[in-house]
């Protein structure tokens, strides 16, 4: 059942019994206590003290099991907002040490030549992007929300359970926007199925308005934000709370069969008569998704693209993304985790059982590469290829940034 957080102002309503405190200074005023006949009957007063006080305490404080998943839930909390002062700088200082080595490591290597006379040029992006997006060189302050853009078919679902129900952060995703809470006034989280969501849907348009209405990145409870639309989602956060960007990617050719599979089956996301077409068929008639990462990225979503709008999309992932590939799973969510300094308190069972058994998935028919279905996909979404092809070499860049199975950062 879809059940509110309980409002927690709990008091320890007893304190230590004067008698015991008394029976403990008798024993150590008692002469010759190793003979003395007091000592065993004082040494069991005290330990049946104990235990009553141990049951009265059970029984004049009950804790409901709500409040117990909320302990439970709070204590594994966003490790940057929730330690002391020094760990926290502690991470600051890892994750500035990590985003200088990343700059230093891309900056020239991978920026493309803009000049004629050869000087590499970085290209500009969005304002909003520039301003509410914290560059991967930036320290993470407090005042920071992690932002998943969420690439559909793209091993999102298992981030969104990975983080919800292993690692017991609260997070904003299209949960938040049922069971009547999208008419709700106030910002605010509530628990359903074990996992803590924020009363907001951040997957929609109009949700999106409703959260920034809400005020979700000044209020701080949320600790990853989920959200197709990227552009939408960065009006979330301003320059003071800023979102902190990381992805999964999946090769755009496997994703996009992926997806026309999936909605011939799903019930909730079918589209009508998409079950009685072959993909090949559904590719010649001009449907089916054209280049959708660059357009996200770019906010043109009808325009005619150019090889400028793909520049602009790579430079966005090179200095504001943390870049996770879904062939990489394991190693992409540990990264994260480091990056943001997450632990999981339900342990590696909790971890290997999303991992290794998935979220969502569909079993289809693999596309052969140079097969006419294949030919048709490359046609149709070459430049979020070519992005891909980027986003690998970004991910190699940063792995060796990160540490893993025991590297060193």
């Amino acid at each position: 059942a879809d059940q509110e957080l309980p409002s927690i102002n709990r008091t320890v309503a007893y304190s230590a019994p004067s008698f015991e405190t008394f029976l403990f200074f008798t024993m150590m005023r008692t002469k010759r206590m190793k003979t003395s006949l007091l000592a065993p009957v004082l040494i069991s007063a005290i330990v049946l003290c104990n235990v009553c006080i141990t049951i009265t305490t059970t029984i004049a404080t009950p804790i409901t099991q709500d409040i117990v998943d909320e302990e439970k839930l709070s204590n594994s909390n966003n490790l940057i907002q929730e330690a002391s002062e020094d760990s926290y700088n502690e991470i600051t200082h890892q994750n500035l040490r990590v985003g200088r080595r990343l700059q230093e490591g891309t900056t020239t290597l991978y920026l493309p030549d803009y000049s004629a006379g050869g000087t590499p040029h970085p290209p500009s992006i969005p304002r909003n992007i520039a301003t509410n997006i914290a560059m991967i060189t930036d320290p993470i302050t407090r005042k920071d929300t992690a932002f998943f853009w969420h690439i559909p078919k793209a091993g999102g679902t298992t981030v969104k359970a990975y983080y919800g129900k292993c690692f017991s952060l609260t997070v904003a995703t299209e949960v938040g926007g049922l069971f009547g809470h999208d008419e709700d006034t106030k910002i605010d989280r509530f628990v359903r199925r074990g996992i803590r969501y924020m009363n907001v849907d951040t997957t929609t348009p109009g949700g999106i308005q409703h959260a920034k209405d809400l005020n979700i990145a000044e209020s701080g409870l949320a600790k990853i934000i989920f959200s197709s639309y990227f552009h939408g989602g960065s009006e979330l956060f301003n320059p003071v709370n800023r979102g902190r960007f990381f992805t999964i990617f999946r090769h755009p050719i496997e994703r996009a069969a992926s997806l026309f599979y999936y909605r011939q089956t799903a019930t909730w996301e079918k589209i009508f008569g998409l079950n009685t077409l072959t993909l090949e068929q559904f590719l010649r008639k001009g449907r089916g998704e054209k280049n959708w990462m660059v357009r996200l990225l770019t906010n043109k979503f009808t325009e005619r693209l150019t090889g400028e709008d793909l520049e602009v999309a790579k430079e966005i992932l090179r200095t504001r993304c943390v870049v996770g590939l879904m062939d990489r799973m394991e190693e992409s969510l540990d990264r994260f985790s480091t990056y943001f300094g997450w632990s999981a308190p339900d342990g590696d069972d909790c971890k290997n059982g999303l991992l290794h058994g998935g979220v969502n998935r569909n079993p289809h028919p693999k596309i052969e590469v140079g097969s006419e279905v294949w030919n048709l996909l490359y046609e149709q979404n070459e430049l979020d290829i070519k992005l891909y092809e980027y986003a690998q070499v970004l991910f190699e860049e940063q792995r060796a940034l990160f540490s893993y199975q025991g590297t060193q950062r």
